[in-house]
């Protein structure tokens, strides 16, 4: 690895136990072109360096002070730095300025017709890439390339908002009459153009205009949350009246097996499942059944009679009565 003046200077003062001092004698001056000093001191001798940067005047202090170490030692000539110091790149003299629209030419919001471009055509979606921003704080310059498949475009500009419009517009130039409008044929060509090709460009309007068709799903992605609350309430409010309806049924009728079959299937659209439990009882004549709902939190009632059927047929009220709480 070559070493740079700052760090051999660095070493062959270890050597004698010494530490090389370096003072920041000049700041920059706060221009748009800076230029730093700094003075190196190491025994008894002192020498200076200026840069566009700290580091480069610190290099070239560090460079000076070993040109003076060995003419003080009477060492022959040191050989050139076999590493340089860094060099900034220049700042550009002229600032690009984005072109103004005229103003009778509505403003067009290149990105967003490019993007919509893409979509009408089932292209991949445009990349914008920052390639570079450079010069001072105050006057920066950005460069953005714009990558759509094999095209490449590049805007530069004083923000990055329009490096990248700039970028976006060239490349929406570059590709709408592509993607647009097929290139004709004229006579010559279509008496060298093989007849399969001839078959196709007589049928490319009426294809292209088959696949550029959106197809539309019929909702918004935005709107899927209020759509999907929409249907989840029209279905329980439906749910609900077919509860209401087996209730009803229920205080005219005798005892039925096709009441817990109806329930079942009313629960059935909403995944939810039952479970009979039969409990102890404490007299032989009285039958307990627990009827169980796997819902979250999970419904849980109970009926008695003097039978099972009787005991179901009269915890069934109370399931529907949780059921439209919980649905209502």
């Amino acid at each position: 690895m070559n070493k740079t003046p700052v760090s051999i200077l660095q070493e062959m003062m270890v050597k004698s136990k010494m530490i090389p001092n370096y003072d920041l004698i000049h700041d920059g001056g706060g221009t748009h072109v800076n230029t730093f000093t700094y003075r190196v001191s190491c025994e008894g001798l002192t020498a200076t360096g200026t840069g566009r940067s700290k580091k480069d005047a610190k290099h070239e202090a560090a460079k000076a002070m070993l040109e003076k170490i060995a003419a003080h030692r009477a060492y022959p000539q040191l050989p050139a730095s076999p590493a340089d110091s860094p060099v900034k790149s220049p700042i550009r003299t002229a600032v690009p300025v984005s072109p103004r629209i005229p103003p009778n030419e509505p403003f067009m919001n290149a990105i967003g017709a490019l993007q919509s471009l893409c979509g009408d055509n089932s292209l991949e979606e445009p990349k914008y890439i920052s390639i570079s921003d450079e010069g001072p704080p105050h006057a920066k310059i950005f460069t953005y390339q714009c990558v759509l498949s094999m095209f490449k475009e590049e805007g530069v500009a004083t923000t990055k908002k329009q490096a990248k419009h700039e970028a976006a517009r060239k490349m929406l130039n570059r590709i709408k009459d592509l993607v647009i409008n097929y290139p004709e044929f004229s006579n010559d060509d279509h008496d060298v153009v093989s007849e399969s090709n001839a078959i196709a460009i007589s049928l490319y309007p009426q294809l292209t205009k088959i696949s550029q068709k959106k197809v539309n799903l019929g909702l918004k992605i935005s709107q899927y949350h209020i759509a999907l609350k929409q249907f989840v309430m029209a279905m329980n409010k439906e749910i609900v009246e077919e509860l209401k309806s087996i209730k009803l049924d229920m205080d005219k009728s005798e005892l039925s097996d096709d009441i817990l079959k109806r329930l079942q299937t009313v629960l059935t659209p909403l995944a939810i499942n039952h479970s009979i439990t039969t409990l102890d009882s404490k007299e032989s004549d009285i039958v307990i059944v627990c009827i169980g709902l796997d819902t979250s939190p999970s419904i849980i009632q109970c009926g008695t009679g003097k039978s099972e059927e009787e005991a179901i047929f009269k915890a069934i009220p109370d399931i529907i009565n949780s059921l439209i709480l919980l649905l209502e």
